[in-house]
């Protein structure tokens, strides 16, 4: 791996008092962290499934990586498996390299559902635009020479932040963090491939109409590789959880969570999904 593995990563959590459903695990993208995620995971809680977020390594608010740059899409996918493994195969919702992530897990049987929103595609699935090209073009340095990014506001306000209202988007980029070159390297050049026959748990996809940073033609492919439910998000973007009517967005997702088979969404000894998280299927994944 390019960095090494921390003791720990953190964990924010929201447990209904008499929680019903299986754990849910949400798994952020670039440039953030587990705080995303923050109004959603009450939401997810009052439909009785105890919900969770990780921040990876050298994400607020864990302790600054010094070769942060080096770090890879494998060793965020590390640290979410970490997690996942307390959570008896959690469902997930992954969202942009999220989506990456959650599907690495998938692909190790890690996963008994999952969620991916504006994903980060595996190999065989080009994620440029005109504009995302001409955009990064100044971030190619530290994407070739593993560096750290560091978030352009100008960039991020046309691509991510364009569904946001105008008057919340300085704060929310306040709260935006460098982040790998060469985790953004290999999202750019789809350096993973996650075999459709590794995927055995049920999948939703969801795009945003308006998203700049990863369209959602993009989604629209992944959801057909992976022979899934899709749903184009009429009037977003890629900051999908801090636009206005995310509400809505996000309640469509845990009624899809409810309509999963009961072995599934449950928890509990009814719940429990059989499988091996040691067993790597045929034409699975690892994560390193």
């Amino acid at each position: 791996m390019g960095a090494s593995t921390p003791r720990s990563v953190h964990v924010d959590s929201e447990i209904p008092a008499n929680p019903t459903g299986a754990d849910v695990l949400c798994l952020h993208g670039m440039f953030v962290g587990g705080w995303v995620f923050e109004k959603l995971l009450p939401i997810i809680a009052s439909r009785g499934y105890p919900a969770h977020s990780v921040s990876y390594r050298g994400h607020p608010p864990n302790e600054p990586l010094r070769n942060l740059g080096r770090v890879s899409v494998a060793d965020y996918a590390a640290d979410a498996a970490s997690v996942a493994r307390t959570l008896d195969r959690p469902i997930l919702i992954g969202h942009s390299l999220g989506g990456l992530v959650a599907l690495l897990l998938l692909g190790r049987n890690l996963a008994r559902a999952a969620v991916l929103v504006s994903p980060a595609p595996p190999r065989g699935i080009n994620v440029f635009s005109a504009e995302l090209f001409a955009r990064t073009l100044n971030q190619l340095p530290s994407m070739l020479l593993s560096r750290p990014i560091v978030p352009n506001a100008a960039d991020l306000y046309a691509l991510a932040l364009n569904c946001v209202d105008k008057e919340e988007r300085a704060a929310i980029f306040a709260r935006f963090t460098p982040d790998s070159g060469k985790a953004a390297r290999q999202a750019a050049l789809g350096v993973y491939r996650v075999p459709p026959r590794a995927v055995r748990a049920p999948l939703l996809v969801v795009a945003g109409q308006n998203d700049r940073f990863i369209p959602a033609s993009v989604a629209e492919k992944v959801a057909r590789k992976y022979s899934a439910q899709l749903r184009i998000a009429p009037g977003h973007g890629h900051f999908f959880f801090g636009e206005p009517g995310w509400e809505q967005e996000a309640s469509l997702i845990v009624d899809w969570m409810d309509a999963l088979p009961r072995v599934i969404r449950l928890r509990g000894p009814e719940g429990k999904s059989p499988g091996d998280e040691n067993v790597i299927p045929k034409d699975g994944v690892r994560l390193a």
